[in-house]
């Protein structure tokens, strides 16, 4: 399935076929995200009047320097609940709905899902080398070392804080990068996938995702428009390899190069708050994304945009669950 494929839908299955498949996709989907979403709604409805979170973040006026935060083992352990959830609702609908083990969203253990993962961590990382690269070409970026552990000489204690937090902020990013992954481009996705050609769950799950984000600190309209790209990249990724290990990895990598490697701020966070380098995110902001991070910037865009093809063009490959 190329570009081409993706875009064009050359199902030749009756009218009342691909309807009755639409239909039974749509519902089950529907089910996941009502049940996935129970708690937050509950908790909506029980929330004192006037103290339930806003739909919509406030509108942003004017950039503020990215949040940093000192990643700590209670942040990471926090992240564990929603991933728990999400799996949990995904092995109950796979289980009554399809009568599938949950290795069939693509984790399981199959033959090559090391090298998937190998696969996924390099070419991520590479794909956020090269947007680096692109600001530091368009001066919009400068790059050194970190003064907080090396000013003239390496600070032990300092380095030794530095690179905990690094191995901290990779485990968080993990748990995140799973957590979305099964959530956007999990049972939801697939099982719209069976019924409906792909550009549907493509679009209707790489908007939320975009939507996902819409709260971050510094966001913009082009931050939010890459973020839906990302999505589409990710997507694409699910649909060449047909496991959700080589997607995971690809978004882990991405996450880990900008922040703990660089140091620049990951959908507006700078995570950690001391990485081991530290890369400027100035003028020209169309180019570097300012306060967003990389995320926010035309370097991204294109770097995502040239993966996207480049994805939809490569040789798709089977997976086997075991």
């Amino acid at each position: 399935m190329n570009i081409v494929n993706i875009l064009i839908d050359r199902q030749t299955a009756p009218l009342r076929s691909q309807l009755r498949n639409w239909l039974r996709s749509s519902w089950r989907a529907l089910v996941f995200v009502t049940i996935l979403g129970s708690p937050w709604l509950l908790s909506q409805l029980l929330a004192p009047v006037g103290q339930s979170s806003a739909l919509s973040a406030p509108p942003v006026s004017a950039p503020l320097p990215s949040p940093a935060f000192d990643v700590g083992l209670v942040m990471v352990l926090n992240y564990l609940p929603p991933l728990i959830w999400v799996l949990f609702v995904s092995w109950g609908c796979l289980k009554l709905m399809e009568g599938e083990p949950l290795g069939a969203l693509g984790l399981g253990l199959f033959v090559g899902w090391k090298r998937e993962v190998v696969r996924g961590l390099l070419t991520g990382t590479a794909m956020t080398g090269i947007v680096v690269m692109l600001q530091l070409i368009g001066r919009g970026s400068g790059l050194g070392l970190n003064p907080y552990w090396f000013k003239a000489t390496v600070d032990p204690e300092a380095l030794r804080h530095s690179v905990t937090e690094t191995f901290l902020t990779v485990a968080l990013f993990t748990v995140a990068a799973l957590f979305e992954e099964l959530l956007y481009r999990g049972y939801a996705f697939q099982t719209l996938l069976r019924g409906v050609h792909p550009v549907v769950p493509i679009v209707i799950l790489s908007t939320l995702f975009g939507l996902g984000h819409w709260g971050n600190p510094n966001r913009t309209l082009f931050s939010t428009a890459n973020t839906v790209l990302a999505g589409v990249w990710l997507s694409v990724a699910y649909l060449r390899s047909r496991n959700l290990w080589y997607p995971t990895a690809l978004h882990l990598s991405w996450n880990v190069t900008l922040g703990p490697l660089f140091g620049l701020p990951v959908s507006g966070r700078l995570l950690p708050a001391h990485p081991l380098l530290l890369t400027s995110s100035g003028s020209p902001v169309w180019l570097t994304g300012g306060a967003y991070g990389s995320e926010g910037g035309a370097a991204a865009t294109v770097v995502l945009l040239g993966a996207i093809v480049v994805t939809s063009l490569t040789k798709g490959r089977s997976s086997q669950s075991t």
